[in-house]
């Protein structure tokens, strides 16, 4: 089966292999567009603000969850060579922070 390269689904999806409920069982996310996040522990701890959601199928974590764009902050370690990237919601954390904080050039 041909699958998409970022998410691993499969690249023709059926209405069927929508979560069951669908859409009534989906949780809330936990973030919100404009949220100030940061990855939790990782090699590298970059930080930014999100910038879209969705739900989608993650085969590493057999289920469908919220995933997220995040714009990277100025200062974020990985800002030299990518804007912005994309997270799974367990993978972030809530940073609280002011948005003139935020836009500030390092």
């Amino acid at each position: 089966m041909q699958t998409d390269f970022y998410s691993s689904a499969p690249l023709h999806m059926r209405l069927s292999d929508l979560p069951k409920g669908f859409p009534a069982t989906v949780p809330s996310p936990k973030f919100q567009i404009g949220d100030y996040v940061r990855w939790q522990p990782q090699p590298t701890e970059d930080f930014g603000i999100i910038t879209g959601l969705h739900y989608a199928p993650a085969q590493p974590l057999q289920s469908w969850v919220w995933k997220y764009t995040v714009w990277l902050a100025p200062s974020s370690p990985s800002q030299h060579w990518i804007r912005s990237d994309m997270a799974w919601e367990s993978d972030l954390e809530l940073v609280p922070i002011t948005y003139d904080r935020i836009l500030e050039q390092p």
